[in-house]
């Protein structure tokens, strides 16, 4: 029998039914119950049996999982804008772990919540732990199957979902879990159970904790039937247990830490987590009830929602097809087919309109091999051209690219087919780092602009960070070293065209080495031995910059 959310009510608070209520609660149940007989009798749910059973047999499942997951992400994420004005806030606009496995973890209103929070993160599938019951109901057992999601047991120990969990994160993967348990009557967050904190610090992995607004309007506790509503997504900043050792933690700590991760999802819920000391909060609604109340614009607001809308319609899509070729070990190869080809269309481009030179590449590139690749940062034209000149060598290059690039439909969707992946400037991004270190592992030259920003050209650099540096040592891999000359003038700061006639030189000098005597080391270097190796790097480029040559 399925309990409506009016019975619900009652259950939780103990209160008896009046005459009219017991009316209504009858009437309630009949209809859901004669909607039920009629879907028990559907035919996709067998037919979906069968499909898996074959899939499975061909050993294909778990590829035919992340295209059911990516097609999803298009369709879903489209539906939501057009249903119930569907947009993600994220506190200091923080994006998701670039690499590595997560927990994500959210408050829960509504059956529902799992397809908002998933829109809300480009990494997928997210394999949600869902209770044993949603896989026996008509065709939602379907949906949740074909989306990843897993049953458990609720009420008791589950020892079965608990392995599959740590499988799954094991795998580089991402887990969803509801701590509350259940969904919530009234919208209030009640209680976290302690299991997504000790599988996070037993599996060593961050929880990226969310918060959905509007859900409980969309789809309520007990209804069938969706209505359209204004639905917002929060998204914390990743929590990492890194302090504690995997799997051991008592079971007071468990609850302390589930009853902080639950406040971080109220700081979301109330937008406390988006404000900072001094300043006023820059969100577009405060609490959940703002949601209903925020005017929707007028004409020309809705007409530009709209357009943007569908830039990030063809954003989902392009960038949903990487993520499919990537399920068939096809993305890489993709995606160094587009480079090549815009590594070629902008050489030959430039040779018409923005001459360029380099030096020394016979003598210093080498053939194959990981690298960090370093040089000066004088203008955003240094990104575009040191890639066409190392393709023109036959080098791909990785670059960590400022995260607000990733923010912009289809330049997102773009600037990752050229593998380009983002970095959150002026502090610490372990996900920005541990990508780096994945592809330099993997064989791949990964370029970080130690400078962190734009100079103000003219041979004058900015002082270095360690970054660099530090990623070498860990990677055990050489720095290969370039002085940029002369984009500054191509593409000045803040410019909105290029200078066209204008010319470059690219020199490239002697790979840095200095940091190999840490490779080994017993002990990492402190920060002043990373910032002198990173002061005698940037000397080095700087040497190799033409500013005084009379030949540049």
């Amino acid at each position: 029998m399925v309990i409506t959310n009016f019975d619900a009510q009652k259950r939780e608070t103990g209160l008896s039914y009046t005459p009219e209520e017991e009316k209504e609660l009858e009437f309630q149940k009949s209809q859901h119950n004669i909607l039920y007989k009629i879907l028990k009798y559907n035919p996709i749910d067998a037919l979906n049996d069968i499909w898996r059973s074959i899939v499975k047999r061909m050993g294909l499942m778990e590829k035919h999982d992340e295209i059911q997951w990516w097609l999803a992400y298009i369709y879903v994420k489209e539906v939501c804008r057009i249903l119930w004005s569907y947009k993600v806030e994220r506190v200091d606009n923080e994006i998701a772990p670039e690499y590595g496995p997560a927990i994500i973890i959210g408050n829960h209103n509504s059956h529902l919540d799992p397809f908002f929070i998933g829109a809300a993160v480009h990494r997928g599938p997210i394999r949600w732990m869902s209770k044993e019951e949603n896989f026996k109901t008509p065709i939602v057992r379907t949906l949740f199957k074909n989306l990843c999601a897993f049953k458990v047991r609720r009420g008791q120990s589950d020892q079965r979902a608990w392995e599959k969990a740590k499988y799954y994160l094991a795998n580089n993967g991402w887990v969803g879990i509801f701590p509350e348990g259940t969904r919530s009557i009234d919208g209030e967050v009640t209680e976290f159970h302690t299991g997504a904190v000790r599988l996070a610090i037993e599996c060593g992995v961050p929880i990226v904790p969310t918060c959905v607004l509007g859900s409980k309007n969309a789809l309520p506790k007990g209804k069938l039937v969706m209505k359209p509503t204004k639905v917002t997504v929060r998204v914390g900043k990743p929590i990492y247990y890194t302090d504690y050792i995997e799997g051991e933690i008592s079971y007071e700590e468990a609850k302390r830490l589930s009853e902080e991760l639950r406040q971080e999802v109220v700081k979301l819920q109330d937008g406390s987590a988006f404000e900072k000391e001094g300043e006023p909060s820059k969100l577009s609604i405060g609490s959940p009830e703002d949601i209903e109340k925020k005017s929707s614009g007028g004409f020309k607001s809705k007409l530009k929602r709209m357009g943007k809308d569908f830039l990030w319609f063809i954003d989902d899509i392009w960038y949903s097809f990487i993520k499919m070729l990537e399920a068939f070990d096809l993305r890489y190869q993709f995606q160094e087919t587009v480079q090549a080809f815009s590594g070629n269309v902008v050489h030959e481009l430039s040779k018409l309109l923005l001459p360029y030179r380099t030096i020394d590449y016979d003598r210093y590139l080498p053939k194959e091999g990981p690298a960090v690749v370093c040089c000066n940062h004088n203008s955003e034209w240094d990104v575009i051209i040191l890639a066409t000149s190392l393709i023109q060598n036959g080098r791909v290059l990785y670059q960590m690219a400022k995260d607000t690039l990733f923010r912009t439909p289809v330049v997102n969707a773009w600037i990752r087919t050229h593998h380009a992946f983002p970095l959150k400037r002026g502090q610490s991004d372990i996900g920005s780092y541990l990508y780096a270190k994945n592809r330099l592992e993997a064989g791949e030259m990964v370029v970080v602009y130690p400078e962190g920003t734009t100079n103000s050209g003219g041979g004058e650099l900015l002082k270095g960070h360690t970054g660099a540096m530090r990623l070498a040592i860990e990677a055990k891999v050489p720095i290969l070293l370039f002085g940029i000359t002369g984009t500054e003038d191509i593409f000045p700061k803040h410019a909105k065209m290029l200078n066209f006639g204008k010319g470059c030189i690219i020199k490239m000098g002697e790979p840095f080495l200095e940091h190999k005597k840490f490779w080994d080391a017993p002990k990492p270097p402190s920060y002043d031995e990373l910032q002198e190796l990173t002061d005698h790097m940037m000397a080095r480029i700087k040497d190799l910059m033409l500013y005084d040559s009379p030949d540049a």
